[in-house]
């Protein structure tokens, strides 16, 4: 039974997405925050608080992500930045990686997914075909925004996917929010399979990141 006043954990229209990703980081304990190293960045460039300026957010988690990368990643290391038609992409060209999707988020017609297309996207056992951005945020199918990403983080199998599939789910419903997922690859190990994802979301006026095991 529901408490009088409780809203539902997992209806993502019937509760603030700040405070659920706030109560998740407390209650799941193999998800962490990582907005430490952005919100330090921030500050370098005279950030003082309140809502980070659009531009500077954008650049300085781009900018935070290139550097977690190359501080992991074996030389060499060729970023490039480009646009996939609906977000954009931080790439390494070396090692052909995608490190981090971002953007606004889109409104996305109905019935507008090639369900044909995801399912003849190369798969592999044990790992779902994820979407950093979800089509129904807004993102395409296929190419950089594709990464294999573990069942239960990808759908709602576990508190975990809950969670991911919430902030999903928050996004869909309101476009125009900036929102980004990083990929972070283990050191040392040539792989495409990441170890985490970070999901980052500015809303209600404020920021937060979500760091996921993929496994």
């Amino acid at each position: 039974m529901r408490r009088p006043g409780r809203q539902d954990d997992h209806d993502p229209a019937a509760r603030s997405i700040i405070a659920r990703i706030d109560r998740a980081l407390t209650d799941l304990p193999e998800v962490r925050p990582g907005t430490g190293p952005y919100l330090r960045r921030l500050a370098e460039c005279g950030w003082s608080g309140g809502t980070p300026p659009p531009e500077l957010l954008r650049h300085t988690v781009v900018d935070v992500a290139a550097d977690l990368y190359r501080e992991r990643a074996d030389p060499p290391v060729d970023l490039l930045e480009f646009s996939d038609g609906a977000f954009d992409v931080l790439f390494d060209a070396a090692h052909e990686l995608t490190i981090l999707m971002h953007g606004l988020s889109r409104p996305t017609p109905p019935s507008s997914r090639d369900k044909n297309y995801h399912r003849g996207f190369p798969g592999r056992a044990g790992f779902d075909k994820g979407h950093a951005m979800s089509h129904a945020q807004g993102g395409r199918e296929g190419g950089p925004n594709y990464f294999l990403q573990a069942p239960r983080v990808n759908q709602r199998l576990s508190p975990l996917g809950m969670l991911w599939r919430d902030i999903e789910s928050n996004l869909a419903a309101n476009p125009g929010l900036f929102c980004f997922v990083r990929l972070a690859y283990p050191p040392g190990i040539p792989t495409d399979v990441p170890a985490e994802a970070e999901y980052g979301i500015m809303a209600e006026g404020q920021f937060r990141t979500v760091i996921f095991p993929n496994s």
